[in-house]
């Protein structure tokens, strides 16, 4: 049996596709949805980036700065963001799926193939920082789609603020959907396969705020 690969329907018709996935021979159509993929994360970060989105670390030192030096500084931040957009791909693509693929019976493969979907939810979720950025002036770790609104009025510490800025409703999606699939690909038990995948979110959570917190502080190392 071959299966060509449909994110969108596996998206919508999971149960369906999932079983075409698991029982295919021969699976169609990774290698163009990679680059795909790919096009749209390192698109969607640069133009987040050309929009000034993410630029506080920078933007202090802004004013000391001559025309020329502006344009030579903003370009290396959109090269610097398409560096980490690619960094990004490649994380929850491979790195994710391998961590994955160590604890549970299915293979590299499907478990990739699940990845590209979490990965369209992701950048889906970038998306909506910025109109809420750019029109509400709400960064988004104060996303109303987060936890972080609420932690800012419980504590004043950044890094936690951080940290459960991460945690939305996009990224609880994800968790489920990851379950539900890996569910279907593998025989592992589901109390153990939801205690590895909300382990994992935790560690990307903790590191998305500690990225964060030392922006600032890694740019000032790079300069």
């Amino acid at each position: 049996m071959t299966y060509s690969v449909n994110l969108i329907k596996l998206f919508f018709r999971r149960d369906d596709h999932l079983f075409k996935l698991n029982e295919a021979e021969r699976i169609k159509n990774v290698w163009n949805l990679l680059f795909l993929l790919l096009v749209l994360t390192i698109l969607t970060y640069s133009w987040t980036a050309w929009l000034g989105l993410g630029s506080e670390a920078i933007s202090t030192n802004m004013t000391a700065l001559n025309r020329v030096e502006y344009e030579f500084t903003k370009t290396w931040f959109l090269i610097g963001r398409a560096a980490y957009a690619l960094i990004v791909f490649l994380f929850i693509l491979f790195i994710s799926s391998f961590f994955y693929w160590l604890f549970n019976n299915a293979s590299y493969k499907r478990l990739l193939i699940i990845q590209m979907n979490v990965l369209l939810i992701m950048l889906i979720e970038r998306m909506t920082w910025i109109p809420l950025m750019v029109y509400a002036g709400i960064d988004w770790y104060v996303s109303p789609f987060s936890l972080g609104v609420i932690t800012s009025y419980i504590t004043e510490l950044d890094w936690v603020i951080y940290f459960f800025g991460a945690i939305s409703i996009f990224q609880l999606f994800i968790i489920w959907y990851q379950v539900k699939c890996i569910s279907w690909l593998s025989t592992t038990k589901k109390g153990w396969i939801w205690t590895g995948v909300i382990f994992w979110h935790i560690l990307l959570w903790a590191g998305t705020a500690a990225l964060s917190y030392y922006d600032l502080f890694l740019i000032q190392i790079i300069k």
